[in-house]
């Protein structure tokens, strides 16, 4: 019984441990010009030293550059991990397939006209094996992300590809 649990917990640990797989573009110093200048595993002293000079780093935050985003694209992109991680199962089916109402929904997350939504779809499912090589809801969602970026068309017709 004992053994079971300790399964139980191990396996919730490495489910959620997805999560931890999207790389920030920021070390914990946050956002900012520091974070341009220092990266995300340089030195988070100078770069939050950097981040506090003349507000570069509200700036940031309220314009949406140095490597920070606003609120209204951080919010897109917690809809689109919560979505991705509650739906990932039938998302990879869809995605498969080409078509489907989660995939559709997906797409909506990302802001895409739904005049473009077959381009969406067909460029997912051209990638399918890709974007489902790493294990866990982000490191799709990083892909998927990664996949539309690279299209002519999608990143001017999704607001919300971040």
């Amino acid at each position: 019984m004992k053994f079971s649990k300790v399964l139980l917990i191990g396996v919730g640990v490495l489910a959620c441990s997805s999560f931890a797989m999207a790389e920030p573009k920021y070390g914990m110093a946050g956002c900012g010009l520091g974070s341009i200048v220092m990266g995300a595993k340089g030195g988070q002293i100078s770069a939050a030293t950097t981040n506090g000079t003349l507000g570069n780093q509200t700036f940031g935050i309220t314009s949406g550059t140095s490597n920070c985003m606003t609120g209204t694209q951080m919010a897109a992109l917690r809809a689109q991990e919560n979505f991705v991680a509650q739906n990932l199962s039938t998302l990879s089916k869809e995605m498969a397939k080409g078509e489907g109402e989660s995939l559709r929904s997906l797409a909506g997350t990302f802001g895409c006209d739904e005049a473009v939504f077959s381009t969406f779809a067909g460029k997912l499912q051209a990638s399918y094996g890709e974007i489902y090589q790493a294990p866990g809801a982000m490191a799709v969602l990083n892909s998927i992300r990664t996949t539309l970026k690279t299209d002519a068309v999608l990143p001017a017709k999704c607001a919300q590809l971040i």
